[in-house]
């Protein structure tokens, strides 16, 4: 059954994505998408009849680093640092949000 992707956050709401259409939602060849996940940079959930799936809840990063990288005509280890940071920020919010709700009670 096709999934039709009309936001990030419609995604984050697909239980898995396999490879090829990690690739075609994020615009990448399935080669970029094997060389991510050598990189670090993408964790494969499970392998099934030889492919590769991946969690579609953390993928929205992934989909935010694309863009960039077309709008910015980056190469794809850029895509890996961007991602890195995208993480980071995601996870320093996070933080931040915890401390705030701390301090308010």
């Amino acid at each position: 059954m096709a999934h039709i992707v009309h936001s990030v956050h419609s995604i984050e709401t697909l239980d898995h994505l396999s490879g090829l259409q990690l690739a075609n939602l994020c615009g990448l060849q399935l080669s970029e998408v094997q060389d991510l996940v050598d990189y670090g940079a993408l964790q494969c959930a499970f392998a099934r009849e030889g492919l590769d799936y991946f969690d579609g809840a953390s993928l929205s990063h992934l989909l935010v680093a694309c863009k960039q990288r077309r709008d910015y005509d980056l190469d794809l280890f850029s895509v890996v640092i961007v991602l890195q940071y995208l993480r980071e920020i995601a996870d320093l919010k996070m933080q931040l949000s915890q401390f705030q709700a701390m301090l308010s009670r």
